[in-house]
Protein backbone atom coordinates (compact mmCIF):
# COMPACT_ATOMS: atom_id res chain seq x y z
CA UNK A 1 0.00 0.00 0.00
CA UNK A 2 2.91 2.33 0.50
CA UNK A 3 4.24 2.02 -3.37
CA UNK A 4 0.93 2.08 -4.42
CA UNK A 5 0.32 5.53 -2.39
CA UNK A 6 3.18 6.73 -3.36
CA UNK A 7 2.24 5.91 -7.28
CA UNK A 8 -1.18 7.64 -6.80
CA UNK A 9 0.45 10.68 -4.78
CA UNK A 10 2.62 11.09 -7.75
CA UNK A 11 0.58 10.94 -10.75
CA UNK A 12 -2.90 11.23 -9.08
CA UNK A 13 -5.55 11.04 -12.22
CA UNK A 14 -3.37 9.89 -14.21
CA UNK A 15 -2.65 6.80 -12.65
CA UNK A 16 -5.42 5.16 -14.86
CA UNK A 17 -3.75 6.32 -18.19
CA UNK A 18 -0.06 4.25 -16.95
CA UNK A 19 -0.32 1.82 -19.03
CA UNK A 20 -1.34 4.11 -22.03
CA UNK A 21 1.43 6.93 -21.77
CA UNK A 22 4.61 6.64 -23.57
CA UNK A 23 7.68 6.40 -21.62
CA UNK A 24 8.70 9.76 -22.38
CA UNK A 25 5.45 11.44 -20.53
CA UNK A 26 6.05 9.16 -17.86
CA UNK A 27 9.30 10.29 -16.72
CA UNK A 28 8.62 13.75 -17.42
CA UNK A 29 5.29 13.72 -15.28
CA UNK A 30 6.95 11.82 -12.74
CA UNK A 31 10.13 14.32 -11.95
CA UNK A 32 7.39 17.30 -12.31
CA UNK A 33 5.62 15.73 -9.23
CA UNK A 34 8.25 13.95 -7.08
CA UNK A 35 8.32 16.99 -5.33
CA UNK A 36 4.89 16.83 -4.03
CA UNK A 37 4.73 12.68 -3.66
CA UNK A 38 7.78 12.13 -1.77
CA UNK A 39 7.26 15.12 1.06
CA UNK A 40 3.87 14.36 1.10
CA UNK A 41 4.53 10.70 1.83
CA UNK A 42 7.03 11.27 4.45
CA UNK A 43 5.01 14.21 6.21
CA UNK A 44 2.66 11.62 6.32
CA UNK A 45 4.66 8.50 7.72
CA UNK A 46 6.63 10.94 10.32
CA UNK A 47 3.30 11.72 11.58
CA UNK A 48 1.61 8.07 12.08
CA UNK A 49 5.32 7.15 13.44
CA UNK A 50 4.81 10.13 16.03
CA UNK A 51 2.20 7.89 17.16
CA UNK A 52 3.72 4.45 16.65
CA UNK A 53 7.09 5.14 18.92
CA UNK A 54 5.29 7.04 21.52
CA UNK A 55 3.16 3.55 21.95
CA UNK A 56 5.72 1.84 21.85
CA UNK A 57 7.71 3.51 24.30
CA UNK A 58 4.74 2.61 26.50
CA UNK A 59 4.87 -0.87 25.87
CA UNK A 60 1.45 -0.93 23.71
CA UNK A 61 0.86 -2.97 20.77
CA UNK A 62 0.13 -1.12 17.33
CA UNK A 63 0.35 -1.80 13.39
CA UNK A 64 2.81 -0.62 11.24
CA UNK A 65 1.28 2.56 9.61
CA UNK A 66 -1.37 1.62 6.89
CA UNK A 67 -1.24 4.02 3.54
CA UNK A 68 -5.26 4.67 1.89
CA UNK A 69 -4.45 5.69 -1.99
CA UNK A 70 -6.76 7.57 -3.63
CA UNK A 71 -5.85 8.07 -7.40
CA UNK A 72 -7.69 11.35 -7.48
CA UNK A 73 -6.24 14.99 -7.93
CA UNK A 74 -5.82 17.06 -6.07
CA UNK A 75 -4.04 15.02 -3.33
CA UNK A 76 -3.61 10.90 -4.23
CA UNK A 77 -4.41 9.91 -0.52
CA UNK A 78 -6.96 9.49 2.59
CA UNK A 79 -3.52 9.91 4.73
CA UNK A 80 -2.21 7.41 6.79
CA UNK A 81 -3.56 5.15 9.83
CA UNK A 82 -2.19 2.95 12.57
CA UNK A 83 -4.27 0.95 14.90
CA UNK A 84 -3.60 0.39 18.34
CA UNK A 85 -3.96 -3.01 19.65
CA UNK A 86 -4.37 -2.51 23.51
CA UNK A 87 -5.99 -0.48 25.57
CA UNK A 88 -4.29 2.90 26.67
CA UNK A 89 -3.64 2.51 30.54
CA UNK A 90 -3.85 6.10 31.39
CA UNK A 91 -4.27 9.96 30.28
CA UNK A 92 -0.40 10.76 30.18
CA UNK A 93 -0.13 8.10 27.71
CA UNK A 94 -2.60 8.99 25.23
CA UNK A 95 -1.58 12.33 25.81
CA UNK A 96 2.30 11.47 24.46
CA UNK A 97 0.67 8.97 21.73
CA UNK A 98 -2.23 11.80 20.88
CA UNK A 99 0.46 14.89 20.55
CA UNK A 100 3.22 13.01 18.95
CA UNK A 101 1.45 12.79 15.69
CA UNK A 102 0.75 16.36 15.14
CA UNK A 103 3.72 17.59 16.18
CA UNK A 104 5.57 15.52 13.57
CA UNK A 105 3.73 16.63 10.84
CA UNK A 106 4.24 20.40 11.74
CA UNK A 107 7.53 20.06 11.93
CA UNK A 108 8.01 18.84 8.24
CA UNK A 109 5.22 20.61 6.75
CA UNK A 110 5.65 23.61 7.76
CA UNK A 111 9.40 24.21 6.25
CA UNK A 112 8.18 22.47 2.78
CA UNK A 113 5.46 24.77 2.73
CA UNK A 114 8.24 27.85 3.52
CA UNK A 115 10.75 27.12 1.12
CA UNK A 116 8.25 26.04 -1.72
CA UNK A 117 6.39 29.03 -1.60
CA UNK A 118 9.91 30.85 -2.38
CA UNK A 119 9.80 28.72 -5.44
CA UNK A 120 6.02 29.66 -6.30
CA UNK A 121 5.18 33.07 -8.15
CA UNK A 122 2.63 34.83 -8.28
CA UNK A 123 -0.54 35.06 -11.69
CA UNK A 124 -3.10 37.11 -12.29
CA UNK A 125 -6.41 36.67 -10.61
CA UNK A 126 -7.94 36.48 -14.23
CA UNK A 127 -6.26 33.38 -15.11
CA UNK A 128 -6.98 31.55 -12.30
CA UNK A 129 -11.26 32.60 -12.08
CA UNK A 130 -13.39 30.55 -14.03
CA UNK A 131 -10.35 28.94 -15.53
CA UNK A 132 -12.60 24.82 -15.35
CA UNK A 133 -8.95 23.32 -14.87
CA UNK A 134 -7.61 25.69 -12.02
CA UNK A 135 -7.96 23.91 -8.44
CA UNK A 136 -7.52 26.53 -5.90
CA UNK A 137 -6.13 25.74 -2.45
CA UNK A 138 -7.37 27.40 0.55
CA UNK A 139 -5.62 29.84 2.77
CA UNK A 140 -5.16 29.92 6.43
CA UNK A 141 -3.88 32.39 8.53
CA UNK A 142 -0.24 30.98 8.25
CA UNK A 143 -0.20 30.40 4.52
CA UNK A 144 -1.17 34.09 4.34
CA UNK A 145 1.41 35.31 6.18
CA UNK A 146 3.71 33.17 4.86
CA UNK A 147 2.55 33.97 1.05
CA UNK A 148 2.80 37.80 1.70
CA UNK A 149 5.93 37.56 3.27
CA UNK A 150 7.83 35.96 0.71
CA UNK A 151 5.87 36.61 -2.43
CA UNK A 152 4.48 40.01 -1.36
CA UNK A 153 2.82 42.32 -0.16
CA UNK A 154 0.63 41.70 -3.03
CA UNK A 155 -3.25 41.87 -3.14
CA UNK A 156 -4.97 38.67 -3.62
CA UNK A 157 -8.18 40.19 -5.25
CA UNK A 158 -5.83 40.67 -8.24
CA UNK A 159 -2.84 38.27 -7.78
CA UNK A 160 -2.86 34.32 -6.90
CA UNK A 161 -0.24 32.15 -5.90
CA UNK A 162 0.90 29.27 -7.92
CA UNK A 163 2.58 26.84 -5.98
CA UNK A 164 5.23 24.87 -6.22
CA UNK A 165 4.45 21.36 -5.36
CA UNK A 166 6.78 21.01 -2.47
CA UNK A 167 4.69 23.72 -1.17
CA UNK A 168 1.36 21.61 -2.35
CA UNK A 169 2.67 18.81 0.15
CA UNK A 170 3.27 21.31 2.75
CA UNK A 171 -0.10 22.85 2.40
CA UNK A 172 -1.84 19.01 2.28
CA UNK A 173 0.41 18.11 5.50
CA UNK A 174 -1.15 21.22 7.46
CA UNK A 175 -4.50 20.43 6.69
CA UNK A 176 -4.40 16.76 7.33
CA UNK A 177 -2.37 18.32 10.66
CA UNK A 178 -5.71 20.50 11.34
CA UNK A 179 -8.34 17.99 10.52
CA UNK A 180 -6.19 15.63 13.07
CA UNK A 181 -6.49 18.57 15.94
CA UNK A 182 -10.08 18.92 15.68
CA UNK A 183 -11.05 18.33 19.27
CA UNK A 184 -13.81 15.55 19.08
CA UNK A 185 -13.17 11.38 19.54
CA UNK A 186 -10.89 9.19 18.91
CA UNK A 187 -8.87 12.59 16.78
CA UNK A 188 -5.67 13.41 17.85
CA UNK A 189 -7.36 16.77 18.99
CA UNK A 190 -9.76 14.70 21.01
CA UNK A 191 -6.90 12.77 23.12
CA UNK A 192 -4.95 15.68 23.33
CA UNK A 193 -8.05 18.15 25.06
CA UNK A 194 -9.50 15.02 26.78
CA UNK A 195 -5.91 14.40 28.53
CA UNK A 196 -5.82 17.97 29.35
CA UNK A 197 -8.71 18.63 30.70
CA UNK A 198 -10.11 15.26 31.79
CA UNK A 199 -13.90 14.57 32.50
CA UNK A 200 -14.93 18.15 32.58
CA UNK A 201 -14.57 18.60 28.88
CA UNK A 202 -17.47 16.59 28.28
CA UNK A 203 -20.27 19.34 29.42
CA UNK A 204 -18.67 21.98 26.89
CA UNK A 205 -17.73 20.13 24.15
CA UNK A 206 -21.18 19.36 22.46
CA UNK A 207 -21.14 23.34 22.23
CA UNK A 208 -17.95 23.08 20.48
CA UNK A 209 -19.39 20.43 18.11
CA UNK A 210 -21.99 23.00 17.20
CA UNK A 211 -19.61 26.22 16.60
CA UNK A 212 -17.45 23.35 14.21
CA UNK A 213 -21.26 22.60 12.31
CA UNK A 214 -21.30 26.81 11.62
CA UNK A 215 -18.19 25.89 9.17
CA UNK A 216 -20.70 24.19 6.41
CA UNK A 217 -21.99 28.17 5.89
CA UNK A 218 -18.42 28.40 4.41
CA UNK A 219 -17.85 25.43 2.84
CA UNK A 220 -20.49 22.47 2.53
CA UNK A 221 -17.45 20.12 3.41
CA UNK A 222 -17.68 20.67 6.91
CA UNK A 223 -20.88 19.11 7.11
CA UNK A 224 -19.60 15.71 5.36
CA UNK A 225 -16.70 15.98 8.43
CA UNK A 226 -19.78 16.97 11.04
CA UNK A 227 -21.74 13.93 10.40
CA UNK A 228 -18.33 11.95 10.17
CA UNK A 229 -18.13 13.18 13.22
CA UNK A 230 -21.39 12.83 14.69
CA UNK A 231 -21.67 9.06 13.71
CA UNK A 232 -18.10 7.51 13.40
CA UNK A 233 -15.45 9.25 14.96
CA UNK A 234 -17.90 10.50 17.81
CA UNK A 235 -17.50 14.05 19.49
CA UNK A 236 -16.86 12.64 23.13
CA UNK A 237 -13.98 10.33 23.85
CA UNK A 238 -14.09 7.30 25.53
CA UNK A 239 -12.59 7.11 28.91
CA UNK A 240 -9.91 6.69 29.65
CA UNK A 241 -8.49 6.47 33.72
CA UNK A 242 -6.21 8.97 35.27
CA UNK A 243 -2.34 8.23 35.68
CA UNK A 244 -1.06 7.68 39.06
CA UNK A 245 0.97 11.16 38.61
CA UNK A 246 -1.31 14.52 36.66
CA UNK A 247 -0.13 15.54 33.78
CA UNK A 248 2.54 17.94 33.96
CA UNK A 249 2.39 22.05 33.56
CA UNK A 250 4.81 21.22 30.29
CA UNK A 251 2.68 18.91 28.86
CA UNK A 252 -0.43 20.23 29.50
CA UNK A 253 1.22 24.03 28.28
CA UNK A 254 1.85 21.65 25.10
CA UNK A 255 -1.27 20.11 24.48
CA UNK A 256 -2.73 23.70 24.72
CA UNK A 257 -0.41 25.26 22.11
CA UNK A 258 -0.73 22.40 19.42
CA UNK A 259 -4.22 22.70 20.05
CA UNK A 260 -3.90 26.69 19.74
CA UNK A 261 -2.03 26.05 16.25
CA UNK A 262 -5.33 25.10 15.20
CA UNK A 263 -6.43 28.29 14.86
CA UNK A 264 -3.86 29.29 12.55
CA UNK A 265 -3.69 26.61 10.26
CA UNK A 266 -6.88 25.69 9.66
CA UNK A 267 -8.49 25.80 6.29
CA UNK A 268 -12.02 26.98 6.38
CA UNK A 269 -12.66 26.30 2.46
CA UNK A 270 -9.93 23.83 1.55
CA UNK A 271 -10.42 23.11 -2.03
CA UNK A 272 -12.13 25.02 -4.75
CA UNK A 273 -12.60 23.65 -8.82
CA UNK A 274 -12.48 25.91 -11.71
CA UNK A 275 -15.52 28.35 -12.38
CA UNK A 276 -16.72 27.57 -8.47
CA UNK A 277 -13.30 29.90 -7.62
CA UNK A 278 -15.48 32.97 -7.47
CA UNK A 279 -16.16 33.87 -3.95
CA UNK A 280 -13.41 35.82 -1.95
CA UNK A 281 -11.06 34.09 -0.31
CA UNK A 282 -9.80 34.88 3.21
CA UNK A 283 -6.81 36.08 2.40
CA UNK A 284 -8.89 38.84 0.30
CA UNK A 285 -11.54 39.23 2.78
CA UNK A 286 -8.97 40.49 5.36
CA UNK A 287 -7.09 42.34 2.28
CA UNK A 288 -10.36 44.19 2.08
CA UNK A 289 -10.86 44.37 5.71
CA UNK A 290 -7.68 45.93 6.34
CA UNK A 291 -7.84 48.53 3.71
CA UNK A 292 -11.17 49.96 4.92
CA UNK A 293 -10.04 49.83 8.32
CA UNK A 294 -6.69 52.19 7.22
CA UNK A 295 -8.95 54.33 4.88
CA UNK A 296 -11.33 55.15 7.89
CA UNK A 297 -8.15 56.05 9.95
Amino acid sequence: MFVLTFLTLTFQSEFFKIPFLSAESLKELFFLRLPYSLSLIIILFAHEMGHFLAARYYGIQVTWPYFIPIPLAPIGTMGAVIRILEPIRNKKQLFDIGIWGPLMSLILSVPCYVIGIYMSSLVPMESVKGNSGIISFGESIFTIFVNQWILGPFNPAIQDVWIHPLAQAGWVGLLVTAINLLPFGQLDGGHVIYSVFGEKYRNWIYYLFICFLFLCLWNFSWLLWGFLIYFIIKIEHPFVPDSAVPLDRVRKIGGLLILFTLIFIFVPSPIQFGTDINRPGLAEEIWTSLKSVYSDL
